[in-house]
């Protein structure tokens, strides 16, 4: 029941005990959790009394989707309904996706509307790229007399940039600076990064020169949007330009346009430069802060300049600045994959020293070299220091010691550390278990990798291609082709699509048992579920029919190849020239050279070793010696290759 939390007020000139009783409030529904379809009743005694709670009841069953009963009850409330009140039904009809009763509504308040009556409407159909109508609503917003906010603008922008690219967004740039909107240069700000972003970095030039006619003047944040994008372009000339520009203009660089800067040359080796780009920051009275330092450190490292980055990072406090875990982490990755450890434990007693913690990036990073180096016996070691540093193993961690484990060939361990993951708080990956199945399949433990991969569905991890295409290429490596289709066809029930990799995997298995047949079956499925087969598919089963003989199934399948870089891939034709001189057939090998020339596919270095070695195997020696002899001469041949067969 609805009451009046408030006593009735006193009039003025009469006694309190004479005021006038309040009028009965009928049952209304205060809550969304009132049963659908029953009655909300409102009255316009139950607005005046609390216009704030029509308000709020509006919102409650609006947001349970019942906006049908929101209606009825600020119909029902009549004049008494405030503004408020309709902007909220408003924005109830956009969150249901009701637009036209949202338009409707906002146009036929009877009450003074404001701009929160529209921007719902506004935003909603920029959700769904109805910019043409979002300005329509910013033109009847005068002659209702209340004014687009800047809120407004910055919505349709978004919208522009998000669903017809930067011209669109130039075009509504021009379209509201013509209706009088009042932009700024966040605004415009918007509209450069986005054009920036999509590469057209000279279209993001002009529209900076332009601001002034949009009515806004670009300030340090707009030069920065195209000073990134010219970076991205790599165009550094225009950068020193655009530098010069923003102090000439008194709006000078700030620390993000230096680590913008600095980011870039880094990024491309251009440490020369960063010495200029830090003397303008002294001249600009901008001091380098930890950010810009890390990034120097990176980009000095990946170079392979560790003493140069150590020299930095041991600078740093006399800038005023604190290396954080950051730094030192990156230069003692630099360190451990130049395989420096020496180094590294003189960095790591330095963090120490200087009291940076050491966090879970930094012994992954030892993790890594151990693991790498086949330490696994200080990985264990350094296992046991994390948890005293305070820091968890994560999912990286395990993993990274798991690989170490079986590159060390002790899968028992392996499986049992990821075995022992979930008890220690920490779910192994698709990658953690991938890792194991591998290893198992390098140990030929079928069965157990078998049983792991059941584990591994049954708790919920799911394997990816690489999971299966581990499995599918042992079992092909072991003429265990059937198994392999099995787990080609497990695949899709469990929601993996087999890729590339599995195919051709599976076909090459299935031409190596013999069964020819089914990989031309394989093949057509691929090509019917619209992948196209690469050189090394149609050079497996080119192979395969070769060494059966059938060598018009061959020709009958290189032609029908639509795409013209595989069929002039000489890998091809070598697979089946090879095949042939191999079961001693060298004269359909010479047939096959042919047609290989008329195919539009010159023989290569290789074609021709394969075919002279075919006939010095059949005993044509002579006949070796001549074609080697003619080849060389001709340049079609090293000459080397003639003490190679011995020829001289």
């Amino acid at each position: 029941m609805l009451t009046p939390s408030l006593p009735p007020p006193t009039i003025p000139g009469s006694k309190p005990g004479g005021a006038p009783k309040p009028p009965k409030l009928r049952p209304a529904v205060l809550s969304a959790s009132a049963p659908a379809g029953a009655a909300t009743a409102w009255t316009p005694a139950d607005a005046a009394a609390g216009g704030g709670r029509l308000s709020a009841l509006i919102r409650s069953l609006c947001a349970a989707g019942r906006t049908a009963e929101a209606a009825r009850a600020l119909s029902a409330a009549g004049p008494g309904a405030g503004i408020v009140a309709y902007n909220a039904m408003v924005a109830g009809y956009c969150r249901a996706g009701q637009l036209s009763a949202a338009r409707r509504l906002a146009a036929a308040v009877p009450v003074p509307p404001n701009a929160y009556t529209y921007f719902p409407v506004v935003r909603a159909l920029c959700a769904r790229g109805r910019i043409a109508d979002a300005l329509a609503v910013l033109d009847e917003m005068p002659r209702r007399g209340c004014a687009p906010i800047p809120p407004m603008y910055h919505v349709i922008l978004e919208a522009a940039c998000r669903g017809g690219g930067f011209r669109s967004a130039v075009r509504v740039l021009g379209a509201l600076h013509d209706r009088g909107c009042a932009l700024d240069a966040g605004n415009c700000n918007l509209v450069l990064n986005a054009i920036c972003e999509q590469g057209s970095v000279d279209e993001a030039v002009q529209l900076l020169r332009d601001l002034p006619s949009f009515g806004c003047e670009p300030d340090v944040v707009s030069y920065n949007a195209v000073l990134k994008g010219l970076c991205m372009a790599k165009r550094w000339g225009d950068v020193e330009d655009l530098m010069e520009e923003m102090v000439r203009v008194d709006c000078p660089p700030n620390i993000v346009t230096f680590n913008t800067l600095i980011g870039y040359l880094c990024r491309n080796g251009l440490f020369e430069r960063v010495h200029e780009v830090l003397a303008q920051m002294a001249e600009q009275g901008c001091t380098p802060d930890i950010r810009m330092y890390a990034t120097i450190i990176d980009g000095i490292c990946k170079e392979g300049h560790l003493e140069v980055a150590h020299e930095i990072l041991s600078r740093m406090p006399s800038y005023g600045l604190k290396p954080n875990v950051v730094c030192y982490n990156t230069v003692l990755k630099g360190l451990c994959s130049d395989e420096r450890w020496e180094e590294a434990e003189e960095l790591l007693a330095e963090m120490f020293d200087k009291d940076c913690p050491l966090d879970d990036v930094t012994f992954n990073i030892l993790v890594d070299f151990f693991c790498q180096n086949g330490l696994v016996d200080r990985v264990i070691e350094l296992l046991e220091q994390m948890l005293e540093h305070g820091c968890m193993p994560d999912v990286i961690t395990y993993t990274t010691v798991i690989n170490g484990f079986c590159k060390e060939g002790l899968i028992d361990e392996a499986v049992m550390l990821l075995k022992s993951m979930a008890a220690c708080g920490c779910k192994p990956n698709t990658i953690s278990y991938t890792i194991v199945l591998k290893g198992l399949c390098g140990a030929e433990r079928w069965v157990d990798a078998e049983k792991l991969m059941s584990q591994m569905i049954q708790q919920g991890c799911a394997p990816n291609p690489v999971t299966f295409n581990t499995l599918i290429n042992f079992l092909c490596k072991k003429g265990m082709v059937e198994q392999a289709i099995e787990l080609l066809k497990q695949m899709l029930l469990n929601g993996c699509s087999p890729d590339l990799i599995s195919y051709s995997t599976v076909i090459d298995g299935l031409g190596k048992a013999g069964k020819t047949d089914e990989a031309l079956e394989l093949l057509n499925v691929m090509v019917k579920k619209g992948m196209t087969p690469n050189t090394i598919i149609y050079s497996s089963i080119a192979c395969a029919l070769s060494k059966e003989g059938r060598i018009s199934k061959v020709i009958q399948m290189l032609d029908s190849i639509q795409d013209t870089t595989i069929r002039s891939d000489a890998v091809l034709y070598n697979a089946v020239i090879s095949s042939l001189c191999k079961r001693g057939e060298t004269d359909r090998a010479i047939e096959f050279l042919a047609y290989m020339v008329s195919s539009g596919c010159m023989p290569n270095e290789s074609t021709y070793t394969i075919l002279i070695r075919g006939l010095a195997s059949e005993g044509f020696v002579k006949e070796a010696q001549e074609m080697l002899s003619e080849l060389c001469s001709k340049g079609a041949l090293r000459k080397h290759l003639m003490n190679y067969f011995g020829v001289v």
